[in-house]
């Protein structure tokens, strides 16, 4: 049930009476009053009211109760709060939101501020100022959109990208590999039709051959690095194959750990993840100096069911560790790269480590889409509620 309202207190007149500040203020100054029966009302509000409210001073005085019905929906149990908290506390009461304001047909953002203070009879009275804050609002929305712009356009050059490393990889296989591959189909029938008497040739043969199958080995190793086969099989298959091979290439053992048997990523997300792990390898390799390495890959979930959740990749050494210095070197371009990538996957990724202590590289990525907030109507309501 609305609370009752009361006739606006009477003040001495110098109170009343707008000063020059108040006057050149670059907002609506006011004067807001909420008696200890629960009763409220507005004793003063200056000219610039019907400019930052789009309301005339008197019908706001009259009727306080028209600033929350003007108040977004979706933002009104803020202002509820702040002030609220601003009356238990006697802190600043401080509040930003949007009206819709019908004089403009349009929604404004305001910044409240205001300064509370407790008189005995009376209650708690604010002393404050409203300031249309739309225009740096609007900035900051379009500074925003030109990040998010930019973020759009290098995620599409990273999957352009990728697209570009499975066209080389297809080629190099089907083409290269072809090739070799009846290179020493001709190689094996020249040496069958050569007579054993001719030693010098049959022995140029096998090491032309042994040159072929050293070429076929790199090439599938390329072909391996631009675009993993494993891919195919899931992220949780791919990180354990690479761990792996990274085991086998350095000698240095990479346990990995993950309770399920697999998590479900849309193709550039499980890429990039791919990416930052062989990226994680990588720096342990050149600049580790570790013996051990350990992969914990989860969810926040269970089973396959990742919606709502977290994905985390931990990647953990016990090498020489890492040091703010080696982080902030303009020529991180691992460390940026993986920050960037994930960045796209609207995660995070932190390196930490001190000195003999090993290094942690720690990704963390949203597996459901954020829900963007969306406008809705303004309706009536109660700034008193």
């Amino acid at each position: 049930m609305p609370e009752k309202k009361i006739e606006p207190f009477q003040l001495a007149e110098e109170e009343t009476q707008p000063s020059t500040i108040v006057a050149n203020a670059p907002g609506m100054v006011f004067q807001y009053v909420q008696g200890e029966d629960g009763r409220y009302a507005l004793p003063f509000v200056s000219d610039q009211c019907l400019n930052v409210l789009g309301l005339p001073v008197e019908t706001l005085r009259s009727n306080p109760e028209l600033f929350m019905d003007i108040v977004l929906p979706e933002d009104r149990e803020s202002l509820r709060r702040s002030k609220a908290e601003s009356a238990a506390g006697l802190g600043t009461w401080n509040w930003e939101g949007r009206l819709w304001i019908e004089s403009f047909h349009d929604v404004k953002w305001i910044s409240l501020r205001a300064s509370p203070r407790r008189e005995e009879g009376t209650g708690v009275i604010w002393e404050g100022i409203i300031i249309n804050i739309t225009q740096s609002r609007r900035r900051e929305a379009e500074l925003k959109e030109s990040h998010e712009r930019l973020r759009e356009v290098s995620s599409h050059v990273m999957a352009a990208r990728e697209h570009e490393r499975i066209r080389i990889a297809q080629e190099i296989h089907d083409d290269l590999g072809g090739n070799l591959t009846a290179i020493k189909i001709d190689l094996d029938w020249l040496s069958r039709h050569i007579g054993e008497d001719d030693a010098v040739l049959l022995e140029k043969i096998q090491t032309i051959d042994r040159l072929v199958d050293r070429t076929i080995d790199s090439i599938r190793r390329m072909s391996r690095d631009l675009r993993p086969g494993i891919m195919d099989f899931g992220i949780v298959a791919a990180i354990e194959w690479e761990a792996g091979e990274f085991s086998k290439r350095l000698g240095i053992p990479c346990e990995v750990s993950c309770a399920q048997e697999d998590i479900d990523l849309e193709q550039d997300a499980a890429v990039a993840v791919f990416r930052i792990f062989q990226e994680a390898l990588t720096n342990i390799a050149k600049h580790g100096r570790a013996s051990q390495a350990w992969v914990r890959l989860d969810t926040c979930g269970s089973g396959n069911d990742a919606s709502g959740c977290v994905l985390e990749l931990e990647v953990r050494d016990n090498g020489r560790g890492i040091t703010e210095l080696d982080k902030a070197k303009l020529n991180s371009f691992g460390i940026r790269g993986m920050v960037e990538r994930a960045g796209l996957l609207d995660g995070k990724l932190t390196v930490s480590g001190a000195p003999g202590e090993g290094t942690t590289v720690l990704l963390s990525i949203p597996l459901a889409p954020e829900e963007n907030d969306t406008l809705r109507d303004p309706r009536p309501g109660s700034w008193h509620e």
